[in-house]
């Protein structure tokens, strides 16, 4: 789980045997673009926001290591009107970001080794749920009052929220599928 707000990524791992998942640590997020709000066009310099999964290794990445994610994925398309949303959205060392989740070169190691593992255990679709900022009462009401004159962006997060909480409560994966607006929805 990556925060933009707070700059880091949480890793979470379980044996195949188990059914729940343990945090096992925080990554500090060490450059960011664009500012909060999702990912809705090429260019816009955002990190996305939403719920993703590697879809690609990258051990020759110029950025170091890099593990792509599936951005844009159906909710983005959707939900954007831009004829082109961009891609090529990874989590990769070297620093250095125009929508990205960069880590330092030694970190991006850790990361990359850790997916391997994930990949190697049986785990097809490893997940990247990537949020504004941890939510809670006092951060809602706060971006609520900033960003109060940006309903929709309000109204997304709100259906972040509802994942997050779901995945925090019983550290399970989420069952995700896509309403025809673009909604995320979850089921148990």
């Amino acid at each position: 789980m990556a925060y933009k707000t707070e700059c880091v990524m949480d890793i979470y791992a379980k044996k195949r045997e188990d059914k729940v998942y343990k945090k096992v640590t925080t990554y500090k997020i060490c450059a960011r673009s664009g500012s909060l709000g999702p990912k809705r066009r090429q260019g816009d310099l955002q990190i996305p926001e939403g719920f993703y999964h590697i879809n690609h290794f990258n051990p020759t990445s110029n950025y170091h290591l890099s593990l792509m994610i599936n951005y844009p994925n159906h909710s983005d398309k959707l939900k954007s009107k831009a004829s082109h949303l961009g891609g090529n959205i990874c989590i990769h060392g070297n620093c250095v970001t125009v929508g990205c989740l960069p880590m330092t070169d030694d970190k991006i190691k850790e990361i990359y080794i850790y997916a391997i593992q994930a990949r190697q255990s049986g785990q097809e679709k490893i997940p990247v749920y990537i949020f504004p900022f941890k939510f809670s009462d006092e951060k809602n009401k706060n971006y609520s009052e900033t960003y109060r004159a940006y309903p929709n962006i309000l109204d997304f997060w709100k259906n972040l929220e509802t994942g997050y909480n779901l995945f925090i409560k019983d550290l399970k994966e989420l069952n995700i599928s896509v309403d025809k607006l673009g909604n995320y929805q979850f089921s148990k």
